[in-house]
Order: C-alpha cells, then sequence, then structure tokens
C-alpha cells in the first residue's frame, strides 16, 4: 500500500514538469476538442449528430503462407463521427498488438528468469473513412498504417536469499515493417470476426470481443470499458499504479494504460493521466 501512495504522489510531483512532455508523447485519441472547427461561412448554430463505434477483439491468427501462425494478441479500435448540414468529421484510433509466443502472453506473470520476448504492433496513423452497414460488412476502416517488430532481452536481478526481484533491465530493440502503408478492418455481418489486411504484411483475423455503437463521447483514457464519461477519475490513476512497471511479456500490462506507446507503463503515463485528473 504504501508502494502505491508512493507511485501516486511520484505522479503528482511530476505533473509540473512532465504533464507537457507527456501530452506530447501521448497516444493521440481523437477528441472533439482536436478537429477542425466548422467553415466561417457556415450558419452561426449548427446541429451535428455525433456517432461513435468502439470495437475490442482477440488476434488468433496471421494468415502467412505457406501456413496460417497461430498468435496471441488484441485489437482496439475507436470511430467517431460527426455530421452536419455543411460538413463531416471523422476521428480515428486504432492499435494492434499481438506475438507468435504463445506460451507467453502479453499480459503475463512477473516471471523472475531472464527471457527475451517479441512481439509485433500496428497503429493507424491516419484513418481515410469508416462506414456501418458498408458493402455487406457490420463496420469497416481504412487508413494507413505503422507495423514495427518489437525484441526486448530482459535481465531481472532477484534477492538471492528470498527470491523477490530487485529490479529489471530490458533492451529493446524495433524494427519497421511497414511506414504509412494503407490497410483495411473489415467486420462481417455479425460482429463476431474481423480482418485486418495491411499492405507489407500478413492479414491478421480474430474474433471480436466487444463492441459498442453510441452517440457518445467515450473517456480516452478508458477506451476498453464502457464507460462514457470524459473525465479522468482516480480509478483510471489506480488502474495505471496496479500495472505500474509492467511491459509487453511481463507484468499485467496493458495497452489502453500506454498513452505514452513506449510499450512500458511508467511515469510518463502516470503522469500524462495525473495531469488530466478530474479534467475532461
Amino acid at each position: 500500500m504504501k508502494t502505491k501512495f508512493g507511485i501516486i504522489l511520484i505522479a503528482i510531483i511530476a505533473v509540473s514538469s512532465l504533464s507537457l512532455i507527456a501530452g506530447a508523447y501521448a497516444t493521440p485519441f481523437m477528441s472533439y476538442s482536436t478537429v477542425p472547427t466548422v467553415s466561417s461561412t457556415a450558419p452561426t448554430a449548427i446541429s451535428l449528430q455525433r456517432n461513435s463505434v468502439r470495437m475490442y477483439g482477440i488476434i488468433q491468427e496471421w494468415l502467412t503462407t505457406p501456413t496460417t501462425t497461430p498468435v496471441m494478441g488484441s485489437i482496439e479500435v475507436l470511430s467517431r463521427t460527426a455530421v452536419g448540414p455543411t460538413t463531416t468529421i471523422q476521428g480515428y484510433a486504432a492499435l494492434a498488438i499481438w506475438t507468435t509466443n504463445t506460451t507467453r502472453p502479453i499480459a503475463a506473470v512477473r516471471a523472475r528468469e531472464n527471457f527475451t520476448y517479441s512481439f509485433y504492433t500496428a497503429r493507424l496513423v491516419k484513418g481515410d473513412f469508416s462506414a456501418l452497414d458498408y458493402n455487406g460488412n457490420a463496420f469497416y476502416l481504412n487508413g494507413t498504417w505503422n507495423v514495427w517488430s518489437i525484441t526486448e532481452n530482459f535481465t531481472i536481478i532477484t534477492d538471492s536469499a528470498t527470491g523477490h526481484i530487485l529490479s529489471i533491465d530490458s533492451d529493446q530493440k524495433a524494427v519497421s515493417l511497414a511506414i504509412n502503408a494503407y490497410g483495411n478492418l473489415t467486420v462481417p455481418s455479425g460482429w463476431s470476426t474481423f480482418a485486418l489486411d495491411i499492405k507489407g504484411i500478413a492479414p491478421l483475423a480474430g474474433k471480436v470481443i466487444a463492441e459498442v455503437t453510441i452517440s457518445a463521447v467515450f473517456n480516452p483514457f478508458m477506451l476498453g470499458t464502457d464507460s462514457s464519461s470524459t473525465t479522468v477519475t482516480r480509478t483510471d490513476i489506480d488502474n495505471i499504479v496496479s500495472a505500474y512497471g509492467s511491459v509487453p511479456g511481463w507484468g499485467n500490462y496493458n495497452v489502453n494504460m500506454d498513452y505514452c506507446l513506449h510499450y512500458k507503463i511508467d511515469i510518463c503515463d502516470l503522469a500524462t493521466a495525473a495531469a488530466n485528473l478530474n479534467a475532461a
């Protein structure tokens, strides 16, 4: 408990100096406060219809040739659309993370032995189009993606007497597999499966676990929940603290808490949330 409050205290102290840095590197989930304003030639009062689609899926297969490779991972997608009489504004966020290591999940126990872990990420950097009930599909999204292969070598230092973990060192190597590559996400009718096809890599396929289609603004710090609040709460801070120090393959790593998107939950992520505590 003391450790937990100590981490929160560090975050509070660091907010004044790190909030601007953390904000600059945080995952840029779209917000209606960041989209372009309506043309000045439009009427003063404009009625906008806002629709949001959120999907969470489990990545199960990498459709490599000549055989399909089983994988473990997840994908989260957020699409927001504001439609008015003179303009349509769309915002997107999508991130996939997966590994071919089917014996060690991305959220794994905090092992005490040294190990090497490899995983992949695909991030939507520019969404072009999304739609519901499109060409026979329940949902469709396309745009350009960045895909990376990441390998980390872990050195776990433990107390020889108690076996308790004293520290963890890691050496991360990232290799780009596709940069600004066109890709599309297709969810067939029924919202049961999905396919992610990005030029330059083999397609990914999996199962849709949850989807929500609603007219609301979602909390960007809680993309994986059903909350419709836009306020960062103490619960958000507690969730980060519980995962503090986690990395893919070690600890309860959750990509939703990795706001700085550097594949570890640390002070940058905690300061980002703390800087926005109780703020919409």
